[in-house]
């Protein structure tokens, strides 16, 4: 490549101009894609790893756990539906009273459960979807609570004042999974 050579401002006025109808259209496509991207990574479903588990009467519950801002945030946003037998815990990491929650962006009816230290608190049962079309979104209050549950509708009969039987995945190591036996992990319902 050879140096460029300018001999007046006039000269560099033109060379900056040719500069930018190359560098113009190379900037529009990097905003419209790097938009395109941003866009589809904020309206993408989470999907976290199922490590608690409610059993409640004889239903168990396979449970997903937001604890992050983040996670918080988006919660079960964007899905397009919720198994009868999983739901979210919400970890808010401390009491907090009179706790907002909507349904901004879910796609389906949920069953909102407030708790705190494992007793419930206030029901929400049905909670109407809420997309962007519908506004203002309806805000969902509990009294008190650390945790927040979320399960499709109905699939649970939860009235306040139960305790609520929430617990962590057995974690095994490789040495305690055996199939040789008659009796597997599925139906002991450690992996499901």
């Amino acid at each position: 490549m050879k140096p460029l050579k300018i001999s007046s401002q006039k000269d560099l006025y033109i060379s900056f101009y040719k500069l930018l109808n190359i560098l113009g259209p190379i900037a529009g496509i990097g905003i419209i894609v790097g938009s395109s991207v941003f866009c589809y990574v904020q309206t993408r479903p989470q999907n976290l790893p199922v490590t608690h588990i409610l059993t409640h009467g004889d239903h168990t519950f396979k449970l997903e756990v937001a604890s992050t801002p983040e996670q918080l945030q988006k919660g079960l946003k964007f899905r397009a539906s919720l198994n009868s037998d999983r739901g979210m815990l919400f970890n808010l990491g401390k009491d907090y009273y009179n706790v907002p929650f909507w349904m901004f962006q879910v796609q389906f009816p949920l069953d909102i459960i407030f708790l705190k230290n494992g007793v419930v608190t206030t029901v929400v049962k049905e909670a109407p979807p809420c997309t962007i079309r519908k506004t203002p979104c309806p805000i969902y209050r509990g009294r008190v609570a650390n945790q927040v549950l979320e399960l499709a509708p109905g699939s649970a009969n939860i009235r306040v004042g139960e305790q609520l039987n929430i617990q962590p995945l057995l974690i095994l190591s490789k040495k305690d999974i055996s199939f040789d036996s008659k009796t597997s992990l599925l139906k002991n319902q450690i992996l499901k």
